[in-house]
């Protein structure tokens, strides 16, 4: 066998990696997990009215605000951009010959493979919000434009933006009326209508989906907290609720749309840390100022109304807002990575985002062990506050965690179940198997 073939057939040489990209898919990985553990912890309206789940006082009220501002969606953004850079990885040793169709092969065999792994997730292990079954969709759709110029990636992009940011008006547009409607009808005296009733009844559902009874929330805790077979029901009742068609296809489009711009950042340099700290100074500011600024104005506005639905339509430029503010973020972080790079910090967040899968998944093992009815049945008894908290031991577990598995072993466990059902042969795992490999992004 040809060194050329060795390379269609095992994982890529440690040189083929990127430390900058490891700890940046990293800090994705543990900043995912701030919105996760929410959904993990507490009441689903949690997400949307902290006034109503997770505790009250300002403390509660201001991590909410906070996390809706900085973190909301910009995680998963960054997350999904991250796997389009691994994308443009994996796939750059088609340049070899005869490389394209054997590195087709590989690549729709581990997307396959991430799609069974997002399904057990969800199902089995109690995530209702997995992305990797998501990934897995949008990956089989996303091996043909990795050879596209990174300009015509960002215009597919933007063009995918525009499409999402006009379909979110249109969904929000007639609840917004709706409202006014409603408002109008409400300052009428005298005898209603058949129709005006109607309007009325309608408006009352909108708000109490935003605002449910405390019956819906105890109903939510119990199935949570119940036994295992409670919980597993429940689980795939809500599995379900969002497996929808048009769900799917949103989340899907969601992510294909930020796993071009990763193709196209990657093509550029931009999340390899290689820029000047001028151009990460710019990113960052640039991406803060459009994000930051339509996330403040929209959380300062539910606030003010205290959380009425008819402002509901400031979602219209929450893609905008979302990509923008997940651009911030990498100019962010790679202004610190330039000054810090080599402090144990940031060398625990490369080991972190080199074994991304198997903490994307241990967060989801770890946290129903602490929150559901398969373990300690915590869901729904702690404030925001203290949710954090245990947050903040998981991140810190979980980045010793990998700096001592990885000083051991070549991959992280699932990464390495990963790749030899993708080469489908066994991968070398301990380091004293083989020459030191940290093998394809994920």
């Amino acid at each position: 066998m040809t060194s050329q073939d060795q390379s269609l057939t095992g994982p890529a040489p440690a040189a083929a990696r990127i430390e900058a990209l490891d700890a940046l898919r990293g800090f994705a990985v543990l900043g995912i997990f701030v919105i996760n553990i929410i959904g993990f912890s507490m009441p689903e309206i949690a997400f949307s009215n902290p006034t109503v789940a997770g505790g009250d006082g300002a403390l509660n009220y201001g991590l909410w605000s906070f996390t809706t501002v900085f973190v909301e969606g910009s995680m998963r953004g960054l997350f999904s951009l991250m796997f389009g850079a691994g994308v443009i990885l994996f796939t750059a040793r088609a340049l070899y010959p005869d490389g394209p169709i054997r590195i087709a092969d590989l690549y729709y065999r581990r997307t396959l493979w991430l799609l069974v792994f997002g399904v057990f997730h969800a199902l089995a292990l109690l995530m209702p919000g997995d992305v990797l079954q998501i990934y897995g969709l949008a990956g089989l759709a996303l091996f043909p434009f990795r050879i596209l110029k990174p300009r015509k990636l960002i215009f597919l992009a933007g063009v995918f933006l525009a499409g999402l940011t006009l379909l979110t008006y249109l969904d929000e547009a007639p609840q917004t009326e709706l409202g006014r409607k409603a408002a109008a009808i409400e300052a009428k005296t005298g005898e209603l209508s058949d129709e005006d009733e109607a309007v009325l009844e309608e408006w009352r559902e909108n708000l109490a989906y935003n605002d449910p009874p405390e019956e819906e929330i105890e109903d939510q805790i119990a199935a949570r907290t119940g036994d295992i077979s409670t919980v597993y029901a429940s689980n795939a009742e809500v599995v379900a609720a969002y497996s929808g068609v048009s769900d799917i296809l949103w989340w899907t489009a969601d992510a294909f749309m930020m796993m071009l711009i990763g193709m196209a950042f990657y093509q550029w340099r931009i999340i390899t840390g290689e820029r000047s700290t001028m151009f990460y100074l710019f990113l960052a500011g640039a991406g803060y100022a459009i994000g930051l600024s339509l996330r403040i104005l929209a959380v300062t506005q539910r606030w003010e109304a205290d959380f009425s639905p008819i402002l509901w339509a400031w979602a219209t430029f929450e893609q905008t807002a979302r990509v923008a503010t997940t651009i911030g973020h990498i100019g962010m972080f790679f202004l610190l990575w330039k000054a810090f790079s080599r402090a144990l910090p940031f060398r625990a967040l490369a080991a972190a985002g080199r074994m991304a899968l198997s903490n994307y998944i241990g967060q989801t093992i770890i946290a129903n062990l602490i929150f559901s009815g398969v373990g300690l049945g915590l869901y729904g008894s702690l404030d925001r506050a203290n949710v954090y908290l245990i947050m903040v031991v998981i991140w810190i577990a979980q980045l010793a965690f990998s700096l001592w598995w990885l000083a051991r072993f070549r991959f992280g466990p699932l990464e390495w179940v990963w790749r030899c059902l993708t080469y489908w042969r066994a991968q070398p795992f301990r380091k004293t198997a083989a020459p030191a490999d940290k093998g394809i992004a994920v």
